[in-house]
């Protein structure tokens, strides 16, 4: 992993906020999002009503699956479908649909998509890449030179990238929050997303319904957490509030839609699992905000590179249940008793990985994890949580 980045990351995080006032954020987030979940039906009532006064079109799906259907629909034969970079979206797997019509245009993702090796991460998807490999690899696939010093390959990149957003008929985002008000609110860094929002005729929003709170006031507090805990900056570069399609009112006090910004606004809401985890012991994991701060001082991931999740039963017993996560998060989630409830789901269901069950077996026969020679000879596996 970037070492440089995760070793840095606590000392430019307290830079960004003071000790004292990031524990009274947290507070914040984790009532905001609490109170949000707890009257999350309302809330979604609220939304597309006002959505629907502001001229975005609002459909409400079951599953990311029905997300997928829709949106594939709202881009309909688009030469050119920008994307920005969103957690959402990559559950869709959009490329398998649109191919080469779609555009990553954050960076990170811009990179990984031409060339893979992506890391996990949610906010750095390239951060295990060195320029001199991202120089070499887009040389030999596109030819040509590409510059191996990071400012002058990223100013060849952003330029192939603008380009591509210039051919837009469709931008496609996630959004970091929704509010009751009618408003997507999106937050970056490179400038990308405005122009995902702004330049195609069509903009396409979609998220889960969990990221609704009731005001902008509340959104930005969203905007500041996921900036500080996410890569340690006091605040994003850009915050995006989109309340509609473009328009004006200067000639005759006529109101005209679609100016210089997008045409049209859509926003699909995802229900996915929000409903059913509300008033369960997973209710918490609905107030993530998507920053990233768990997987920036997780051990499991700075390791090998592979964030330990609680839908994999591969990869939730890679856990070390070391509290990194839940001490950091933002949203005051309590992280490892989520994976505690997962394994214990597992186990009911008789999931279990390969290692596990031979640890459990040589509990029952030997008294201990590592087998008949513990303690005897030098062990050469161990086994964790």
């Amino acid at each position: 992993m970037n070492k440089d980045f995760v070793y840095n990351y606590l000392e430019r995080r307290n830079k960004s906020l003071a000790k004292p006032e990031q524990e009274k954020l947290r507070d914040e987030i984790n009532e905001l999002k609490r109170q949000s979940i707890s009257n999350l039906k309302e809330l979604v009532t609220t939304t597309i009503d006002n959505f629907k006064n502001n001229g975005v079109e609002v459909f409400v799906v079951k599953n990311y699956q029905e997300a997928k259907e829709k949106l594939v629909e709202l881009c309909g034969d688009a030469e050119v479908i920008a994307k920005s970079k969103s957690n959402t979206l990559d559950k869709l797997s959009l490329s398998n649909d649109f191919g080469d019509r779609l555009l990553e245009t954050d960076l990170g993702a811009y990179i990984v998509s031409h060339i893979g090796n992506d890391s996990d991460h949610p906010v750095l998807p390239a951060i295990d890449l060195k320029a001199k490999e991202i120089a070499d690899k887009f040389s030999d696939k596109f030819g040509g030179q590409y510059p191996t010093e990071a400012k002058a390959l990223t100013d060849k990149l952003k330029v192939e990238i603008r380009q591509g957003i210039m051919k837009a008929e469709v931008g496609l985002t996630g959004a970091n929050a929704v509010t009751a008000e009618g408003q997507i609110m999106l937050l970056e860094n490179e400038g990308n997303i405005s122009l995902v929002t702004r330049l195609p005729k069509r903009h396409i929003a979609v998220c889960g319904i969990e990221k609704i709170v009731p005001t902008a006031v509340e959104a930005v507090k969203i905007a500041k957490a996921a900036a500080v805990w996410g890569t340690g900056q006091a605040q994003p570069t850009y915050i995006s509030f989109i309340a509609g399609p473009s328009k004006t009112a200067d000639i005759e006090n006529e109101l005209v839609t679609g100016v210089q910004g997008a045409q049209e606004v859509f926003l699909i809401l995802v229900e996915g699992e929000a409903y059913s985890k509300i008033g369960t012991e997973e209710e918490e994991s609905l107030y993530c905000i998507h920053c990233g701060a768990c997987y920036n001082l997780c051990a499991t991931w700075n390791l090998t590179g592979s964030m330990p999740k609680s839908k994999s039963v591969e990869t939730v017993y890679d856990c070390t249940l070391c509290q990194n996560c839940t001490f950091n998060c933002p949203a005051k989630i309590n992280w490892q008793n989520i994976v505690r409830i997962s394994r214990a789901r597992y186990n009911k269901e008789g999931k279990n990985t390969g290692n596990n069950l031979r640890m459990i077996e040589n509990v029952r026969k030997f008294g201990n994890p590592f087998g008949e020679n513990a303690g005897k000879d030098s062990i050469d596996e161990l086994f964790c949580c």
